[in-house]
């Protein structure tokens, strides 16, 4: 399929190496993918799916980023380039960088993973957020990561696009109408199934939209999401956090708790509401990004 192509210098220091690593599991479609330091993924926009390949110019002082889609994304350019720049947070966050620092263990933690950006992302939109929310539940993220990408592989859509093949997130109908021991095959347990199933009917058949939550406030995006069965406090706060960008964390997540607590409690660890609080008091409007850099921090082993 032709490929055609944006080159996009960015007037700020960004490393594609560090966004790579944090946001996604190379080689398999959670819809999106790695391969040789390009970036794949497909969004349905009016109908038809469109492939988008990210690819990177340059260092990290001096960056750029190269686009590629098809003949058929040039008329949606803006949309794409918006959803790849929500995706993986590409920005410069003055603020948040003079807010680090402004604190010993974070200006190591920023200097260390220099040119990371702003937190991006892991859903084009709210209804892939929930379900990705979902297979989260209780799992660590490879394993939850790898189920996603069972269920993308079997239910989703996908096109050829320089060489590969390339997924968009399964649509509601599709998994509102599989059986369950269908998604079950993807490796879910049979509460994930029915949870993922029931939530998708709801979805499409026009009785919930994901999307109305961006209209709410935070506390009814909790209350509304968690009227769902199997869906709790902590699934509202990913889902708000890391697909809505909204600055919540997940504080019970134990990779949440384990972070925070191996760089301001000496290791020890502490409790979803104890991690909550301190949170909000520390970091106040910048909890969510600063949450992000603590966990690419701990993951990558940086002492401070």
């Amino acid at each position: 399929m032709k490929a055609e192509q944006w080159i996009l210098p960015l007037s700020f220091p960004f490393n594609w190496n560090l966004k790579l690593k944090f946001n996604v599991l190379p080689g398999r479609p959670t819809p999106a993918f790695a391969k040789e330091g390009r970036w794949f993924r497909a969004f349905r926009i009016g109908g038809s799916l469109i492939p988008v390949m990210v690819s990177f110019q340059g260092t990290v002082e001096k960056p750029k980023l190269l686009v590629s889609t098809t003949p058929a994304g040039l008329k949606h350019k803006q949309k794409l380039l918006d959803l790849v720049f929500r995706l993986h947070g590409i920005a410069y966050p003055r603020e948040l960088y003079r807010f680090m620092e402004g604190d010993r263990v974070l200006r190591k933690v920023k200097r260390s993973l220099h040119g990371f950006g702003r937190a991006g992302l892991m859903a084009a939109n709210l209804y892939e957020g929930v379900v990705k929310a979902i297979i989260q539940q209780q799992i660590s993220l490879r394993v939850a990561e790898h189920l996603t990408a069972n269920l993308v592989e079997r239910f989703g859509q996908h096109t050829s696009f320089l060489g590969e093949k390339v997924y968009d997130f399964p649509r509601a109908k599709v998994l509102a109408e599989a059986e369950v021991e269908e998604l079950r095959g993807c490796g879910l347990s049979r509460r994930k199934a029915e949870y993922i199933k029931g939530f998708s009917k709801e979805v499409s058949l026009g009785n919930f939209n994901p999307e109305e939550l961006h209209e709410l406030s935070q506390e009814e995006i909790v209350s509304c999401l968690t009227a769902f069965k199997g869906l709790g406090r902590w699934s509202a706060e990913l889902v708000m956090a890391a697909s809505m960008g909204l600055n919540v964390i997940p504080a019970d997540d134990l990779g949440v708790r384990k972070a925070i607590s191996h760089y301001y409690f000496n290791g020890k660890l502490q409790s979803g509401e104890a991690i909550r609080n301190f949170a909000r008091e520390k970091f106040g409007r910048f909890m969510l990004d600063v949450t992000v850099y603590l966990l690419m921090a701990y993951r990558s082993g940086i002492n401070v």
